[in-house]
């Protein structure tokens, strides 16, 4: 997948609060100049007020914002908490964030389509969920 360098894969052993976990998991994205600094509170601000959006089941979350809040360029960055991050009540497993950076509508479709076919089967998600490299969960998205 071109939009996934596997330098912003990485697996994190918890994030005290689901804030810490989407500044943790934008990190690789800010690092390597793909979104601005400011990316990673937009996604936390539009949180705030719309709830977590992102998160599209009990284990994932896909974090983003618009490209006009702070996006450089279109890339992914994964990370994997091997403690599950707790968003509310309902939303209290998420393990799995794929962190996206749009810079606009479209050129991130691909990426998005490579990641529901990896994450449809549930075997899948669990095997990806329990990865124990961050060069193992780099190559569930090849």
């Amino acid at each position: 997948m071109d939009l996934l360098k596997q330098e912003n894969v990485q697996i994190i052993d918890q994030a005290s609060d689901w804030k810490e976990a989407i500044r943790q998991s934008v990190a690789p994205l800010e690092k390597g100049g793909y979104v601005q600094s400011c990316y990673k509170e937009e996604i936390i601000k539009n949180a705030d007020e719309l709830g977590p959006y992102f998160v599209i089941s009990e284990k994932i979350a896909i974090p983003h914002a618009r490209p006009e809040q702070g996006v450089n360029e279109s890339q992914l960055a994964i990370t994997l908490y091997k403690e599950p991050v707790i968003f509310s009540e309902t939303w209290k497993n998420v393990k799995l964030f794929i962190a996206l950076a749009a810079k606009d509508g479209n050129s991130h479709l691909d990426a998005l389509k490579k990641i529901t076919e990896v994450l449809q089967n549930p075997e899948t998600v669990q095997a990806v969920t329990e990865a124990d490299t961050a060069e193992t969960l780099y190559e569930y998205f090849q």
